[in-house]
């Protein structure tokens, strides 16, 4: 996703530079492309020399060659001079076009070439950097009740956002949070020890899911685009377990490396977010406007050390199974990766089985990302069997198909305070009633034995409402997987468990939260009956 910035050169100082005019020698610069560039090292140079004919081009060399990452065209002196696409035909990488580069390489150092590029951008990365420090500074204050924290992936964004939050604060001792998915590319895992280890006063945590990824994918279907879980059970739901211990009573703020050129969803954010996946929780993205090119400029000027993952030529830093993933991501991960590569394959290769998937080679080869539903598995349980209760017309039966029937109370619970009427081994049935007018919203009757529930819906208005909502709740207990989602929805912490076993009902306000969030479980489960399968 562009953002409207350019990128422009310098042919007096033959570099990249951010504005009109070239801040080292003051000449006028050229318009070339959009600013979606980024630099190409020395290990994605020598890749490339061994798995493409790059049609004459021998000399490459670090430093001076860029990348624009959503077309993967390569550029040398301001100049596209190739571009690597999918060939049809053997569905994989190959040179679509290139040009000899006449101009030699020119024979400064790369410390030399750095000196140029800061000079010429200098005046560029001081105003989007005071502009940053500024919001950050403002964001403290406002929010100075909170605990806050970087959010750090171990990616370029992270690491420019961890370096500015430390710079507006004059200090190291800054939070440093790293939600680990148990999927992440491995030299993410080596860069994140390294940058521990360079900044010892860095209080560092890292909190990750007991879920065991390939298990869940087995369970509910792999990620897909549409679908995707994944963050939900492996990002967000640990990181919300620390937030919530952090500050309690007045929230946290959060500082996350998000920018707007990243993807179409992204370029509609705000640059402050309150509750936006996690309660209690305010996010703000001080380089949201900023371009890659800003990013990768800023970090050469900055000197900051960058995961080793950009080396190998990968353009963004993310999990090895993410569905929005590249085809160039994912042609670098079965080079760089086979092991992991092969396992997530037979992976796979066995829930195409599973669900009797007319092509398999179609769904192996891609169609698990884009596809729109979990078709197949345990997909009965987003299905809810009911039938009107011939007693009353307000009535309705629901046949309880999975899950642990005896959760259903807490299940109920954020609708409202609940009044047991009768209880037993086999039987119970109690009210629930309103927080507020204390009236009474439904009367449940539960049969253990026969896995039975019916409901009496007795509120006066928004009675369908509250049908849906309850109905709602009874298919996230057949299909919950325990991710704890449900406890990042309750911004005041009353959900303590990783589902609604256990519900502090002092703390709990039934403002129902809890009941609007989509459970990722539900939501991947439930298969759009009237799509075909991709």
């Amino acid at each position: 996703m562009k953002n409207g910035k350019r990128a422009y050169w310098c042919d007096h100082c033959l570099v990249y530079v951010l504005g009109v005019e070239c801040g080292h020698c003051k000449r006028k610069t050229r318009d070339i492309s959009s600013a979606y560039l980024q630099p190409v090292f020395q290990s994605e140079i020598e890749y490339l020399k061994t798995g493409f004919i790059l049609d004459g081009i021998t000399n490459l060399n670090s430093n001076e060659i860029w990348v624009s990452p959503s077309s993967n065209t390569y550029y040398f002196q301001g100049k596209p001079v190739f571009k690597l696409g999918i060939s049809t035909e053997k569905n994989e990488y190959e040179l679509l076009r290139g040009n000899h580069i006449k101009s030699s390489f020119l024979s400064r150092t790369k410390e030399e070439y750095f000196e140029i590029i800061n000079s010429a951008n200098q005046k560029y990365i001081q105003h989007i950097e005071y502009e940053a420090k500024c919001f950050i500074a403002n964001v403290l204050k406002t929010y100075k009740n909170r605990s806050f924290f970087v959010s750090y992936s171990g990616g370029k964004d992270s690491s420019v956002v961890s370096h500015l939050v430390m710079q507006t604060l004059g200090r190291s001792n800054v939070l440093h949070i790293f939600a680990d998915t148990t999927i992440e590319l491995p030299e993410t895992y080596k860069f994140i020890e390294r940058y521990k280890r360079k900044h010892p006063l860095t209080p560092f945590i890292t909190c990750k899911t007991e879920m065991d990824f390939f298990d869940l994918s087995e369970k509910i279907g792999p990620p897909s685009r549409i679908l995707r879980w994944c963050c939900s059970t492996h990002k967000t739901n640990p990181l919300g377990q620390i937030v919530g211990v952090l500050n309690p009573g007045n929230g946290v703020l959060a500082f996350e490396g998000v920018r707007k050129s990243e993807s179409t969803r992204r370029s509609h954010y705000e640059r402050i977010t309150v509750d936006h996946k996690i309660g209690g929780e305010v996010i703000t993205r001080p380089i949201l406007e900023w371009s890659d090119l800003e990013i990768w400029i800023y970090i050469i000027l900055k000197k900051l050390e960058v995961n080793y993952s950009y080396e190998q030529g990968f353009r963004r830093v993310g999990c090895l199974y993410c569905p929005f993933n590249s085809n160039w991501s994912e042609k670098l991960i079965a080079d760089y990766y086979p092991e992991k590569n092969k396992l997530w394959i037979q992976h796979l290769s066995a829930h195409a089985s599973n669900i009797n998937h007319p092509n398999p080679n179609s769904f192996i080869g891609g169609g698990w990302r884009v596809r729109a539903g979990g078709k197949g598995g345990d997909c009965y349980k987003s299905n809810l069997e009911s039938v009107p209760c011939e007693l009353y017309d307000d009535s309705h039966n629901y046949q309880i198909i999975a899950g642990d029937i005896h959760k259903l109370k807490n299940f109920l619970r954020p609708f409202g305070p609940q009044q047991v009427i009768h209880q037993d081994e086999g039987f119970e049935s109690f009210v629930v009633k309103s927080k507020l007018s204390l009236n009474i919203l439904m009367i449940v009757e539960i049969s253990y034995e026969d896995q039975i529930v019916r409901i009496r819906y007795l509120t006066e208005s928004n009675r369908l409402l509250l049908r849906q909502r309850t109905e709602k709740q009874i298919k996230k207990l057949q299909c919950c997987i325990n991710c704890g989602s449900c406890n990042n929805a309750c911004h005041i912490g009353a959900i303590r468990g990783n589902d609604f076993s256990s519900i502090n009902e002092k703390l709990c306000s039934s403002c129902l939260k809890c009941v609007s969030h989509d459970c990722p479980a539900v939501k991947s489960l439930h298969y759009l009956r009237n799509r075909k399968s991709a």
